[in-house]
């Protein structure tokens, strides 16, 4: 038995599904086939059954997944150990951003790490936060910046908060009257537009209109920033911006902006729980948590 075939039956036991399985792998299809084919024949039992909707434990495999990840952990606690037994972190870290690079404090982050780690090289990808977080639970990604309102306790992430980021309700310029006198039922009632699936955005908006039980005009779906302001600024309807994006919006005449304050996200790094002694995530978190100003129990 190689840890490789474990490795293969803990991710298709938790995606229920080879091809996520594979992709969480980074590994073919026909490999990740042939690993559960070779550790059934190995244990001379049936992991899994295969439906139409994807692969479901069998009662043998549900009782023996907890030995599996347990024996994962042990082969990554010795080489967690080996690593802290060298005297240098080396290694490449790869790092998820869902803003831009200043505002993520990255040229900070850098001059800090080449100080303190110069080993650890750091590779940066932006991203939209479901990503990152997908990507980071599937090992595709070490580390990554997040709004926290989309983690869920079964995600199994460590989330080190980072600060509150101020939100803004924005409008057309035309609508600059009506937008700055409304409550929430008159905003409500204007259309909206809207985000995509897991958007942060759409959470945050969802959670303080549904606590008033406000229904929403959604007439119009985007799926970045940009394209929300454009949408806004031709007059389609009303959005959420961070409030700095929404404020150069407003400088530079493409939109309104509501008055109001207290609409926050939290922004929050986040890594595999698993991961927590891994000295490469323990090095990028601490230099993280110097540069955003963290207390010194979050270092």
């Amino acid at each position: 038995m190689e840890y490789y075939h474990l490795r293969t039956f803990v991710a298709v036991a938790e995606e229920e599904h080879l091809t996520r399985a594979a992709e969480r792998l980074n590994a073919s299809l026909p490999a990740v086939s042939a690993h559960i084919r070779g550790l059934e024949d190995e244990l001379g039992v049936a992991l899994f059954s295969r439906t139409p909707k994807g692969m479901r434990l069998t009662a043998e495999g549900r009782a023996l997944l907890g030995e599996a990840k347990a024996a994962l952990t042990s082969v990554e606690a010795v080489r967690l150990r080996a690593g802290a037994l060298r005297q240098e972190v080396t290694g490449v870290v790869r790092i998820g951003l869902n803003n831009e690079a200043a505002r993520m404090r990255v040229p900070e982050l850098l001059t800090s790490m080449t100080r303190r780690h110069p080993g650890v090289e750091l590779h940066l990808v932006n991203s939209s936060s479901p990503r990152i977080l997908d990507n980071v639970r599937q090992d595709k990604l070490d580390i990554g910046f997040v709004y926290d309102n989309i983690i869920e306790p079964g995600h199994g992430v460590e989330a080190v908060a980072l600060e509150a980021v101020p939100m803004a309700v924005v409008g057309p310029t035309t609508w600059a009257e009506r937008v700055c006198r409304a409550d929430w039922d008159e905003l409500a009632g204007l259309p909206w537009v809207w985000f995509s699936e897991r958007c942060p955005f759409q959470y945050l908006l969802e959670a303080s209109f549904t606590c008033r039980g406000l229904p929403l005009n959604k007439v119009m779906v985007g799926d970045n920033d940009a394209t929300l302001r454009t949408l806004v600024a031709a007059g389609v309807g009303l959005t959420l911006l961070r409030r700095d994006d929404a404020l150069d919006a407003a400088a530079a005449g493409e939109v309104c902006v509501w008055r109001q304050d207290g609409l926050t996200l939290g922004l929050s790094l986040v890594y595999r729980r698993e991961r927590a002694a891994d000295r490469l995530i323990e090095a990028v978190a601490s230099v993280v948590a110097e540069v955003w100003g963290l207390p010194d129990r979050c270092r």
